[in-house]
């Protein structure tokens, strides 16, 4: 089927009306693809030429103009006409040695006619067969799409969206995923299939264009594959490709496998919401740690279809997700609509990065439990943290992408645990993380708990009135000069004491003359003393800056 689909100079000279015609120059163009008939002479200029063009002249000119009939069908060549057809004459009886020289250089076609035609029979007969064709292109696509839309409504089997590739192609289909196993129509061994995946992966690899769009790759047998990401919720879940041998992908094998790739990505899509939808175990659980209700551990690894490990532990983690709108109104349920998208994507993400997790959505609120397998003799945070940092780089990369401006997403994760019956804990530091990273929004924001340094200890503290005194008898009067005066003197101080006491680069921050600068300096001595930066005072100080700015008070 999709040899038919393509008219080359090989096919037109199969044409009743081309039987007597002969090929003069350019062999080696016979599978040139002929896309429309052009009728163009000499005394024409060559603007009016389109890629893959057939043309027709009768060569007028030609004999008494050597240097206009070379510039002419170089001008051809370069705007990647098909070919040149000519009728001979006898002004024109043969062509000359510079134009076939020229052409066979370029694997250019010259058809010659030495009787004379009737361009108008010509254009007539190709124009009604390369319409045909498209018809004929057309209604095949029309059947394809309606036959996708079916096993799309019948099941969430994607071998069958790529079997049916296959027929309608006649060559061999993969199915690359990101998140589950790699599948091949028709079946290949488990040798050819890893070979295939290692190659693909390889070039993928090698050139970060490859996973943004529709691409051609050469493997190492010669044969091309054409590849297309398969998009969910802006996040590339996995590829579809064919192999091609022996040929370049055509316009219709594009448009098939753009079909197939947007079936693909309503069955992925469909069974992300179908696993949230059949969730209501897990989420039971979460609600039952959040609660501190679990207290079995073989009961609750049983709840997840988790069994106890006999050579290495389970490590887990908790994480909350809070989405902010700043929407006022939810206009035709924009806001759900939303959230569950986040929902959604997030599911997806945690797959793709290899974590095995439990969501429990929540108003506003997700809750996440992470899962991993560990064989090591000590616990290794990295194991679960690293691919959670890639998973809020690409969340943040995704509502960037979709505009979604008056939406933010803050995120804190608890610390590692290796028992279910301690992630109530994970969850409650987890809880902090948050509340740290909404207050401190203007700042580089850190996810984690255990990198919160001395907020850790700020959030331990129950009495909230002794860490006000504290900020008050350290900071109280650079608060009350800068209230009075209007000035700029805590945050002077708070970029000194991050600049290590360094003039030069604290003045470079704050954009202001060093000689400006001194005479801050100066007014901060005289509220807080000549030994301000001693050892013991300034740890004071840069602890009651932290806190006073956990209070909701940026520097």
């Amino acid at each position: 089927m999709e040899i038919e689909q393509q008219l080359s100079v090989k096919d037109i000279l199969q044409r009743p009306l081309f039987l007597e015609a002969k090929l003069v120059a350019g062999a080696g163009g016979m599978n040139r693809k002929v896309g429309w008939i052009h009728i163009l002479e000499l005394s024409t200029a060559n603007p009016f030429t389109n890629k893959n063009d057939l043309v027709l002249t009768t060569g007028l000119g030609f004999h008494k103009y050597a240097e206009d009939r070379l510039t002419y069908l170089q001008k051809l060549i370069d705007q990647q006409a098909t070919g040149l057809c000519i009728e001979m004459g006898p002004y024109f009886p043969a062509v000359p040695d510079d134009m076939t020289e020229l052409a066979n250089r370029n694997n250019f076609p010259i058809i010659i006619f030495e009787n004379p035609v009737r361009f108008v029979d010509i254009t007539q007969d190709i124009h009604a067969l390369l319409i045909n064709r498209q018809y004929n292109i057309l209604k095949d696509l029309e059947s394809f799409s309606r036959k996708l839309q079916q096993l799309t409504l019948e099941s969430t089997n994607i071998q069958s969206i790529l079997r049916l590739l296959h027929e309608h192609t006649s060559s061999q289909i993969f199915h690359f995923s990101l998140i589950e196993k790699h599948l091949f129509a028709p079946p290949l061994s488990p040798k050819q299939g890893q070979d295939l995946i290692a190659q693909y992966r390889a070039k993928l690899e090698s050139n970060s264009s490859y996973s943004l769009e529709s691409s051609n790759m050469s493997l190492n047998d010669g044969s091309v594959i054409l590849s297309q990401p398969v998009i969910c919720l802006g996040q590339t879940l996995s590829y579809v490709g064919i192999v091609l041998k022996d040929q370049l992908p055509s316009e219709y094998t594009i448009l098939l496998l753009d079909h197939a790739c947007k079936a693909v990505a309503h069955i992925l899509l469909r069974k992300l919401f179908l696993e949230q939808k059949t969730s209501e175990n897990h989420t039971q659980l979460i609600n039952d740690i959040l609660q501190q209700r679990v207290l079995k551990e073989e009961d609750a690894l049983a709840r997840i279809g988790l069994r106890p490990l006999s050579g290495g532990r389970y490590l887990f983690i908790a994480g909350t997700f809070e989405i902010e709108h700043k929407l006022m109104i939810d206009e035709d349920g924009e806001i759900e609509a939303r959230n569950q998208d986040i929902l959604v994507l997030l599911r997806s993400l945690l797959s793709k990065n290899g974590v095995y997790s439990l969501l429990l959505a929540r108003n506003n609120q997700i809750y996440v439990l992470g899962v991993r397998e560990s064989y090591a003799e000590t616990v290794q945070p990295d194991v679960l943290k690293e691919p959670l940092k890639k998973l809020l780089e690409a969340l943040e990369h995704s509502i960037q992408q979709k505009s979604w401006s008056n939406t933010r997403v803050l995120t804190g994760f608890g610390c590692v645990k290796t028992k279910l019956t301690e992630v109530y804990y994970s969850f409650k530091e987890a809880s902090d993380a948050l509340s740290i990273s909404r207050t401190l929004a203007h700042k580089s924001v850190v996810h984690f708990y255990e990198e919160l340094g001395i907020y850790r200890i700020f959030k331990e503290m129950s009495d909230e009135r002794t860490l006000a005194s504290f900020v008050e008898f350290h900071l109280g009067a650079v608060l009350e000069y800068d209230k009075e005066n209007k000035s700029n003197l805590l945050k002077t101080l708070d970029h000194l004491l991050s600049s290590m006491g360094s003039k030069q680069e604290t003045a470079e921050k704050l954009f202001i003359h060093r000689q400006t600068l001194y005479h801050r300096l100066e007014k901060l001595e005289e509220l807080l003393g000549e030994d301000y930066l001693q050892p013991e005072k300034r740890i004071c100080l840069e602890v009651a800056m932290r806190a006073h700015e956990l209070s909701g008070n940026p520097a």
